[in-house]
This record gives structure tokens, sequence and C-alpha cells, in this order.
């Protein structure tokens, strides 16, 4: 079926247009999904409840939808990103496990600042930049001390350091954040 019978069929019959969405489109948000939840860390039913999720936005807001933006493949494609990032920084947060791969460390650059000097998105993003250039763990050990303010006896624990270690590695890697970004030592 193509993209503008699906479109049409949604509007006349909504709930048979679903089913169709739903076959022609599961295997697509199903990968989706799968790319981005890890399989250590969640289940089938983590990445069904993801999936079913998806499909459920996308119905609730079938009003919004418009063709002209994007076909429904893309649209689902974002839904189901999202949905799956959701999910994965929610389960991260409840083990107590920080991503900050190159991929994910985008996530953290609303937040970041330091002295209010990076405000600009721009600034964020170099910021962010930078900090994924740091490598493990000092990477790890920035964004845990200046994003989620945990103090260097916890990240110690947490990284199997110790807590001078964390200290020193705080200091050199704020000091190579400033080389790298141009500033002065």
């Amino acid at each position: 079926m193509r993209e503008e019978e699906l479109v049409s069929l949604l509007r006349r019959d909504p709930e048979e247009g679903m089913r169709r969405v739903m076959r022609t489109y599961a295997g697509l948000v199903l990968a989706v999904v799968r790319g981005k939840l890890p399989r250590h860390l969640f289940c089938d039913a983590d990445i069904e409840d993801c999936v079913a999720q998806t499909f459920s936005e996308f119905y609730c807001d079938l009003g919004k939808y418009d063709p002209g933006r994007g076909s429904i493949r893309s649209l689902l494609c974002v839904i189901a990103r999202n949905n799956a990032t959701d999910k994965q920084r929610q389960r991260y947060k409840e083990k107590g496990i920080l991503s900050i791969d190159d991929e994910n460390i985008g996530m953290y650059g609303d937040v970041l600042s330091y002295d209010g000097g990076f405000d600009a998105a721009d600034d964020r993003q170099l910021l962010t930049t930078a900090i994924a250039q740091l490598g493990e763990p000092d990477k790890e050990i920035v964004i845990r001390k200046f994003y989620f303010c945990e103090n260097s006896k916890a990240i110690a624990e947490k990284l199997g350091l110790s807590v001078s270690n964390v200290d020193t590695r705080t200091h050199r890697a704020i000091a190579k954040l400033r080389s790298i970004l141009g500033g002065k030592q």
C-alpha cells in the first residue's frame, strides 16, 4: 500500500489504518528500538512495551499528523527512537549506570554548564565534544562530578578508584578541557 493510500485509510478508518500501519512498520519500529536498548539491560517485554508505546503515541497524535512534514515511516522511527532513549535513560538512572559514549554524550549538553560560561547552544556542543575526547574514566568522572553533582567518594566507589585518584583525574581533566577549548592553563 502506498503512503498516500495509508494516510487516506487512517483518516477514513483509523482502526483499520492502524492495523495496516502496524503490519507494515512493526519490523522497522522493532529494529529501531532493539538498536537503542542493550539486551543485557532490557528484556523482550521491555522492547515490546516500547514498540507498543510508539504505535500508541502515533495513534493518539493522528489528528496532528501532516504528511507534508514527513512520512509515516520517518515519524514512527523518530517516536521509536525517542521512546527507546527515554526508557534507556530511565533504566540507567534506576541502576546508577552512566552511558557517556560518544553517541549519547550530547544528551547532557543542555544542562552542562561551568560558571555560566557555556550558555549558548554552540558552546554547550563544544563542551560536550571536548568531554567526549577525554577518554575513560576521565569522561565519566567529569560528567558524574559536574552534571550529576556526585562527590569524589561516590565516584570513587562506583569506578573502583581511590578518592585521591578521582580528585587528581578531575583536576587534570579540567586542565585538558581548557586546553581543548583554547583556554589558558
